[in-house]
């Protein structure tokens, strides 16, 4: 590429002289400019390779790596990772940018993975390196809808009538995420268990057509998304692996199964500007005051 570009010079010499343009800047003043500005660049672009953090994700731990100047740092061990927090503000959320607040076991600080695309999707990426839960943790054996139905509601069983469809008063009504998200806390914080959605009170099937018919997307998929983006909102795109979402049909009707894991660290529910930490007691799920959630975290998260 050298003498093919050293072969065009002379040429490009007589067309910028025959030009005329050599009476305001002389072509070997041009030459050094642009050879400068290309040395320039490259400088640049070395000094950017070489400053800027690179974070390399591995089975074992997580790595900080800035040149060859400085040794590879450990920021995190990953099957010491208690805790994964997506952190972005509203220009990050446009252009999916964020922080990943990393939190582990028995270290005194968070670590931090900064600045960086698609936070979200990395933060999945690592939560799938971390090894099976214990037994505690582990998926609770999934019992058939229609069984789950027949028992009723209970300790670890609730029913929710829609996800956004107010059928009181026949309107879409957001704020109905809220208590399908509360149990959902509920359960983390506590044993575990099923919400189905599309189950009457009463135990009664209703489906899931009320809410197709008002989402963009029409289908499961569509209700997934939506069920997604609450999700993330309310409760943390962090805690959303302990969750296994499901579609199954009872008595010709589809409804959706979701299926929660105990967390292993705190969950807690965003709604109306503050959070609130709530347990599954008996049949329902109950806020904690300040105190009483303190002492429950404390005993139940020691580890």
């Amino acid at each position: 590429l050298l003498p093919f570009l050293l072969t065009l010079l002379p040429n490009l010499r007589q067309s910028y002289e025959g030009a005329g343009l050599a009476a305001t800047v002389s072509y070997n003043l041009l030459v050094a400019i642009g050879m400068t500005t290309i040395q320039v660049l490259i400088i640049g672009i070395s000094f950017v390779a070489w400053y800027f953090p690179v974070y390399q994700i591995q089975r074992e731990r997580i790595l900080l790596r800035r040149s060859n100047l400085f040794e590879d740092k450990v920021i995190a061990e990953t099957q010491k990772i208690s805790g994964i927090e997506v952190q972005q503000g509203r220009l990050g959320q446009r252009l999916d940018y964020g922080t990943l607040i990393i939190n582990s076991k028995g270290a005194e600080e968070s670590a931090y993975i900064k600045d960086i695309s698609n936070p979200a999707t990395h933060a999945r990426m690592i939560e799938d390196l971390i090894e099976p839960e214990t037994a505690e943790h582990a998926p609770p054996e999934q019992k058939p809808a229609a069984e789950l139905i027949a028992a009723g509601e209970g300790q670890r069983i609730e029913f929710k009538s829609s996800l956004m469809w107010d059928y009181r008063r026949q309107v879409v009504n957001k704020a109905l995420y809220e208590p399908v998200m509360k149990n959902l806390v509920g359960f983390m914080n506590s044993t575990g268990g099923t919400l189905l959605i599309g189950i009457g009170d009463d135990g009664a099937v209703l489906g899931l057509e009320a809410d197709y018919q008002v989402m963009k997307k029409p289908d499961s998929d569509g209700f997934e998304n939506v069920f997604n983006m609450a999700f993330n909102k309310m409760i943390g795109v962090e805690y959303r692996r302990f969750v296994d979402v499901a579609f199954p049909q009872v008595e010709g009707k589809e409804i959706c199964a979701v299926s929660v894991r105990p967390a292993t660290w705190p969950a807690y529910l965003r709604a109306k500007g503050s959070e609130a930490f709530y347990v599954r007691a008996g049949n329902a799920s109950q806020p904690l005051t300040v105190s009483q959630a303190a002492r429950y975290i404390q005993d139940k998260f020691k580890d």
